[in-house]
């Protein structure tokens, strides 16, 4: 299953949400024409601005329909979007509260009715402004409103006035609780799915945090073994081509041969455990001198490296990182480069540029050109050129940017990285 990023999970449920206050629209419609005809026809009210009412009800059909129109071509769905389209809803209502007696009215209390879908639909920002549009409509339409006489009263016959306001009211309450009952249930079936959708991306997330750790540690391994199988294949190429050595010689070359070993198992015995650490739980807040520092501390590596540091701030100290930092350098060194360069500088507000320059032979232009992609790389051998890649992918989850580029005698890679405070 194709898991989706935070920003479509919440436009998908802003889109479902807006398809449900469309299907409730066109009940409000239907409920607004029969209210029109019924007091028209049954109440023998000919006084009504049926005329002038009618517009309004075709305008929220127009409303439903371009907005139906907007969901099937698939246009973004905010919630401004929905919070446009309910102050929409309460201009309307109060337009029709107007032309039937304003705040006399029963059905005033509807107001309440686009206050708790606000609520229920949008950010509190944008549900308080529903609330204050409803407080402003109803207070104005307390003072201003089209009298609507009943002719019942005229001629003595039939319910009283107060009669028909209290059936009224009921019928407004009727409505507007089966309204709410059958939308907040459908809405909160929408955000039931949608906290499914997010849950399932985060586990999506560290699923694959775990799986960038293991390549970054993997890819390490590997570049820190080389060594030390390099030395036991060319001790072994000698003897068998040499034949082995005799006396005090032949044991130095055991013990040369033993030590590349141990080195071995302990790069190995790190990566393992290293694999089984959550990520967070090792990362802790420390000075970026000593970080760099201590990621550059017992690389055995035929470079001369360099610092240059300009600003000294905290950041968050992450073995995936330090992971990646010792991954540029080993790449660095095995392109041919014989010295190596790293400076510290600040890289922006609450930023800090970590900058890693070598004499080598600078980077591919396919790499310049998409360094997301993995498996790119000048070097021979299946599974090379996953380094970059997994560098880009460790600063993405540290919320910074990895940025590639070719000097005149070399190669430049620009890691930027969030602070956790101003730099010293």
């Amino acid at each position: 299953m194709k898991t989706q990023s935070p920003t479509n999970i919440a436009q998908n449920a802003a889109r479902r949400n807006l398809a449900q206050l469309n299907r409730m629209r066109w009940i409000a419609v239907a409920g607004q024409l029969l209210a029109i005809w019924g007091t028209v026809v049954l109440l023998d009210v000919s006084t009504l601005p049926w005329g002038q009412m009618l517009p309004v009800v075709g305008f929220l059909i127009f409303l439903n329909l371009f907005s139906a129109w907007r969901l099937r071509r698939g246009h973004p769905i905010t919630d401004l979007t929905v919070t446009a389209e309910l102050l929409m809803d309460v201009a309307s209502l109060t337009i029709l509260l107007y032309l039937s007696g304003g705040a006399s009215n029963p059905f005033v209390s509807l107001f309440i009715l686009q206050v708790i879908l606000a609520i229920v639909l949008l950010p509190q920002g944008h549900a308080a402004l529903i609330l204050l549009a409803t407080i402003a409509a109803h207070f104005w339409l307390t003072g201003n409103g089209v009298p609507l006489p009943l002719p019942h009263l005229w001629h003595g016959a039939g319910p009283s006035f107060l009669d028909l306001h209290l059936q009224g009211m009921f019928l407004s309450f009727l409505l507007a609780a089966s309204l709410l009952t059958w939308f907040v249930t459908r809405i909160t079936a929408n955000l039931r799915d949608r906290d499914a959708q997010i849950q399932a991306l985060r586990q999506q997330m560290l699923e694959e945090d775990h799986l960038v750790r293991l390549g970054l540690l993997s890819s390490g391994a590997a570049h820190e073994l080389g060594t030390p199988l390099t030395t036991l294949a060319v001790t072994l190429d000698d003897w068998q081509t040499l034949g082995a050595p005799q006396g005090d010689e032949l044991d130095d070359k055991i013990a040369v041969m033993q030590r590349e070993l141990s080195r071995c198992r302990q790069i190995v015995s790190e990566m393992l455990l290293s694999s089984g650490q959550e990520r967070l739980d090792e990362a802790q807040a420390m000075r970026a001198r000593a970080f760099l520092e201590a990621a550059i501390e017992g690389l055995a590596l035929p470079v001369r490296i360099s610092f240059d540091m300009r600003c000294d701030p905290v950041i968050m100290a992450d073995p995936m990182l330090e992971q990646a930092v010792r991954q540029l350098v080993d790449n660095a060194a095995e392109a041919g480069s014989r010295n190596i360069r790293i400076s510290l500088s600040p890289g922006g507000t609450e930023q800090l540029a970590l900058v890693i320059e070598d004499d080598g032979p600078g980077f591919p232009d396919a790499i310049l050109a998409d360094p997301g992609q993995p498996f790119q790389s000048d070097k021979d051998g299946a599974g090379r050129g996953l380094g970059l890649f997994l560098t880009g992918n460790v600063m993405r989850r540290l919320n910074g940017e990895m940025r590639l580029a070719n000097l005149r005698h070399g190669a430049q890679v620009t890691l930027l990285l969030p602070t956790l405070e101003t730099a010293a």
